[in-house]
């Protein structure tokens, strides 16, 4: 863990290259860090190749540029987990589901039992009424 902090960290000076495309910058274009603010959140001000002066970056949008297929793949593979993760709770909840003898169904990656969805059915119908 703390290593992954150190990699965020730059220096007044440093040269880095933006992994999200930011307005008026696209993704993979080189800048320069000229200012470093911030205790609990560390934002960068960044010249970037382009001319364009972005401000108030996350440290998670920048990579040095030795660093930078590195950090694209470290990303790709923190969204295939997570992809992974909702699947398994999708299947999940549909066993669940399939258990219970009704439909549920996932919001946000959390299940909500049949029951709860036919309470919430015959209120609307009560309040309609």
């Amino acid at each position: 863990m703390a290593k992954a902090a150190v990699l965020d960290r730059f220096r007044k000076g440093e040269k880095v290259r933006t992994l999200d495309p930011l307005p008026g910058v696209p993704e993979g274009t080189d800048g320069r860090v000229y200012l470093v603010d911030g205790f609990a959140w560390t934002r960068y001000r960044v010249l970037f190749s382009n001319g364009v002066d972005v401000g108030s970056l996350d440290g998670s949008t920048l990579a040095r540029p030795k660093q930078y297929q590195q950090a694209l793949d470290r990303r790709a593979r923190a969204a295939e987990a997570a992809e992974s993760q909702v699947d398994a709770a999708e299947g999940a909840g549909e066993a669940g589901a399939a258990a219970a003898g009704g439909e549920s169904k996932v919001v946000n990656g959390v299940t909500v039992p049949p029951h709860l969805i036919d309470r919430s059915k015959r209120a609307r119908e009560r309040l309609a009424a």
